[in-house]
This record gives C-alpha cells, structure tokens and sequence, in this order.
C-alpha cells in the first residue's frame, strides 16, 4: 500500500496526526525499547514504558507519513545495529579465554558500531585479559574505534572543543583500563 493511500485512510477516519516512538540508543537500553525505535503508531501510549528506559512518543501531522516512515527506518537500522554489536561483544567475550585471536575480531567489529566506556571498565576487569599482549591487542582496537566514532554525523552537531574534549578523556580513560 503506498503512502498516499494510507494517509487517505488516516484522514477518512479523522486521524490528523501519529506518533513516532524514540529511544535512547545506547548500551543501557533494553532489547524492547531498543525495538521500538522509530516505530510509527496511531495511539500515543503504545509504546510501553518499562525497565527504566528513556523514551519519549513525538506526535507528526499524518501528511508527513512518508519522511517519518524513512526515518523510522533509518531509527531501527540504528536499533539493530546495536542489538547486534551486544551479540558480537557476547561472542567476543565468551570465546576471549579459548580463542583470544577470533575473540578480538569479534571485539573490533562490535567496536566498529560503537564503544562504550562502562563496557570498557566492565571488559578491563575480566580475569581472562590477564595477558598483557592480549589487553594491548584489545586497547589497541578500542582506541581506534573511540576515535573514529567522534567523526560521525552525530557528534559533528557538538561544539569542537567539547568533542575534542570527550575524544580526550575517553582515550586517557581507555588507557587507564587497559594498561
């Protein structure tokens, strides 16, 4: 069905507006949140409220529907993004004490999608990094990705000293846990 239609149907039905639900994506947030990002829904109170989450339900006239529904898409390809940079860092740790070489690879394509530095102070303290070759290996990777992400779309909205800033401290702080 396309949009012109389903805007049709909305307005012969009085509905002048939707709702876009939005989460915060993050390591923080929960699967079921996680899976509502960016979905569009009729009633404003659809999108439960649980675990905690932040989340907020933005209301958009119905005439829009087409920008919010590839938005939307763009939201839940963010989602799963994350949902499968968790499973990879799930991977990556459960294989670190038996294959530390494909445990890595599992780490920097989950670090590709995002670093997070409470994982990294979670991750600093697992007693199978006890080989320092293996934590320099690891800080190596994390490094290179907490650099890279501050070059994304997202961050360029910041004010420059500010990100270059947060670069900083987060590469002082890698440091300090991987030593």
């Amino acid at each position: 069905m396309t949009d012109s239609v389903r805007i049709l149907g909305y307005l012969l039905r009085g509905r002048t507006s939707l709702w876009q639900c939005y989460t915060a994506v993050s390591w923080r947030t929960c699967a079921g949140c996680l899976a509502w990002h960016g979905r569009i829904v009729a009633d404003p109170q659809a999108f439960p409220s649980h675990n905690g989450c932040p989340h907020e339900v933005r209301r958009f006239p119905v005439w829009r529907l087409a920008a919010y529904r590839a938005h939307g898409q763009r939201m839940a390809e963010r989602a799963r993004e994350e949902l499968h940079r968790r499973e990879l860092l799930r991977q990556a740790l459960a294989l670190l004490p038996t294959d530390p070489e494909r445990s890595l690879s599992l780490f920097d394509r989950a670090a590709s999608v995002n670093v997070y530095l409470p994982e990294v102070e979670s991750l600093a303290r697992d007693p199978a990094l006890a080989d320092p070759n293996l934590r320099a290996q690891l800080r190596e990777i994390l490094l290179r990705h907490w650099k890279s992400k501050f070059a994304r779309d997202r961050y360029e909205r910041q004010p420059e000293l500010a990100r270059t800033q947060q670069e900083e401290w987060g590469v002082q702080r890698i440091k300090e846990l991987l030593p």
